[in-house]
Formats: C-alpha cells, structure tokens, sequence
C-alpha cells in the first residue's frame, strides 16, 4: 500500500491540457490510480450527465471543484468557450462519458478535434471499454475488428448494416438497444444463419452475461428471457475466418461433456462452432468407446 500511495502522488496534473478519462463500464474497481489522482487534481470535469458523473466521483471520495454538461446537444458555440477557458485559464481541464472510455460512439471527437485545430495539448488516460472487452470475450477472431457503433432504428436500414457486416472478412462490434435486440436476430438468421455471433450485456458486473454461438442457438437462448437491460454488445463474424482444429472441438467436448446427452451435446457444440453435428456426433461416440 506504500508504494501505491507513492506510486499516486508521482502523478502529475497540469494546466492548459485537457485529459481525456476512462472511467468504469459497471465495476467501480476497474480505475486507474492515475484516472483517481487527475480526477480528484481537476478544476473542472465536462460530462455527459452531471448526476452520474458526480455519483461515480462521490464514490471514490472526489468532491470535484465544477461539472461541467458536454452532450451530444453541445453546439459549435459551445466548444469554442470551452476551448477559450483551456487556453486563457490557468485551471486543470478533464472529459469524461458516462461510462467507459470518451469518444467511443459519444460527441467528444469534436471537441478534440477543436483542440487540436487550436494546438491544445490532450492527453488520454486509459481504461475500461465495453468494445475490447466484448472482443475479449466474445471468443471470434480478436487480430482484425471493426467496430460500427450503435445499429441502426429503421429496420431497412440495420439489416443493410448487417448484411455489410456479414460480408467482412474480419470481426465487427455493434451496440444495440435490449429492445431491438431480437428483431436484429431474426435478420442476421435470416441473412446467414452460419455465422458466428456474441451478444454480451451487463459487461464487469455480477450478471455479467456472454452469449457466443450461431445465430439461431444465441436467439433460442434470448428469447426464453423475459427482459433485457442495459447497454448490448452485437458481435459478428461471418465464420469463415475460424479453423477448429481437433484439440478446439474436444475441449469443448469435455467442457459440457456432464450438461447434455449426446445427441443435445453435438447439437450445442455444433451451434457454437457451425460445424456438421454428424460429425461432432461421431467424435463424441469415438470419445466414449
């Protein structure tokens, strides 16, 4: 604890920058020491959202001097003041989201790019992210990702997004609304059921929950839940990228060897990876003799 507490008062925070701050995605222990020392150093901190910025800070104990409101209703006006204060002010400048890291899917890109345009320094202050976390998790080619953002309302629309996002050569990362979520299924069913997908919600907290397997095997799993919260994470790969060697297939074999009967196992197994079930059928009956 010693040289933790030596390791943050080395931490230095200076005027005339403006620091850009990941803060947690849901579990509050996923900060930095330096995230605490720049927050806790700010004069003032722009946000998304003061009530939930104040109530993150208030649990780290960091009673900021000012929040200050940066949204997606924040007008060019608006950034030129802000950018005004950084360089005229004497004080210490930060931004943060309201979960995870700025400027992913968020309106801070464009204060950042007036910053540079206006040569003030920024500076990024690594953390939490639900994309790389997704990628993580989701168990699909992690070498080569894009990452689109948040799909589409209109339905025409979304199934375009996907019907382009099945047709990568390389893992694509989406958000989608808890309500949306099963109609975005029944397309990418629909557009080709022998992809590969992830459906990741809750990321870091107690219910953390990771659905990985074909389009149809991760339906048939969301459907039999009666309500979705919070932020979705949609990744898909068009499976062509994954090559399951025979070592993969019998860790799976082994991982849920006690859960199913054979025949539920070669079917699970088959939907995880999109691979014949005769042949994981027979793999399993090898494995028993």
């Amino acid at each position: 604890m010693e040289q933790i507490s030596k390791t943050f008062n080395k931490i230095k925070v200076e005027s005339n920058i403006l620091y850009i701050i990941s803060t947690p995605i849901g579990n509050l222990g996923d900060i930095s020491l330096r995230a605490l020392k720049i927050l806790s150093s700010l004069d003032i901190i722009f946000c998304e959202d003061t009530r939930i910025t104040g109530k993150l800070l208030k649990n780290y104990g960091i009673k900021p001097a000012k929040l200050e409101v940066y949204n997606d209703h924040s007008n060019q006006k608006h950034r030129e003041l802000i950018i005004n204060k950084i360089k005229n002010s004497n004080i210490k400048f930060g931004l943060v989201s309201d979960a995870g890291t700025p400027l992913i899917s968020d309106p801070g890109y464009k204060l950042v790019k007036e910053c540079i345009k206006n040569s003030i320094k920024i500076t990024h202050v690594p953390g939490a992210s639900s994309i790389t976390t997704s990628l993580v998790l989701s168990g699909l080619p992690s070498h080569n990702f894009f990452f689109g953002g948040f799909l589409e309302k209109s339905k025409i629309q979304r199934k375009k997004q996907l019907q382009n996002a099945l047709n990568l050569k390389f893992t694509s990362l989406w958000f989608e609304s808890p309500n949306r979520l099963i109609e975005t299924l029944k397309l990418i069913i629909e557009l080709n059921n022998d992809a590969l997908i992830s459906v990741l919600r809750e990321l870091t907290k107690l219910n953390e929950e990771v659905i990985s397997g074909s389009p149809s095997f991760v339906y048939d799993q969301i459907s039999k839940k009666t309500k979705l919260k919070g932020e979705i994470v949609l990744v898909i790969s068009n499976n062509n990228q994954i090559h399951y060697t025979n070592e993969m297939i019998l860790d799976l074999i082994k991982k849920d060897y006690s859960k199913f009967s054979t025949k539920e196992l070669a079917l699970h197994i088959s939907n995880k990876t999109g691979l014949p079930k005769k042949s994981i059928y027979n793999r399993i009956i090898e494995l028993k003799s």
